[in-house]
């Protein structure tokens, strides 16, 4: 249930990131990373192997698409 919850913050996060600028890219980022830390329930199959048991799943790809657009509000914000 945690995994769900932060899965639809980092959705509304994404939602109103760029209209609230850097404040908006820093929020979405720490939500991004959040979601890397309690979504093994949600993880799905494994697309990269990092090492041996460490990997990238499906699952991480929202975390890392939070992590370009926090990355690219940032860069795209009026100071």
């Amino acid at each position: 249930m945690l995994a769900g919850l932060v899965l639809v913050a980092l959705v509304v996060s994404a939602a109103v990131a760029l209209p609230l600028k850097r404040t908006g890219a820093l929020l979405l980022a720490a939500v991004s990373v959040l979601w890397f830390l309690v979504n093994s329930p949600m993880e799905g199959d494994v697309l990269v192997v990092v090492m041996p048991g460490h990997g990238l799943t499906a699952g991480d790809l929202a975390g890392v698409a939070g992590l370009l657009v926090a990355v690219a509000g940032w860069l795209l914000a009026d100071g």
